[in-house]
């Protein structure tokens, strides 16, 4: 999913990331980078998004999830 990132969010994120490396110098694109990357990764769709967007699976009945990954 190509979404655009809020500067406001990737700012705040970016030096949030730099402060917990330790204030460290000169590293600033690194910071900019690892913000961008992450709030990418946390924008794009699952297996399971997709799936809900999908129209071929409108009319399927829901099925009870059973194991590790039920009421997730």
């Amino acid at each position: 999913m190509d979404t655009e990132i809020a500067e406001e969010e990737l700012r705040s994120l970016a030096y949030r990331l730099w402060e917990e490396a330790g204030c460290p110098d000169g590293r600033a694109d690194e910071f900019w980078q690892r913000a961008r990357l992450q709030l990418r990764a946390h924008d794009s769709p699952t297996p399971a998004d997709r799936m809900n967007d999908s129209d071929e699976f409108v009319d399927a009945p829901d099925v009870p999830r059973s194991g590790p990954l039920a009421g997730h």
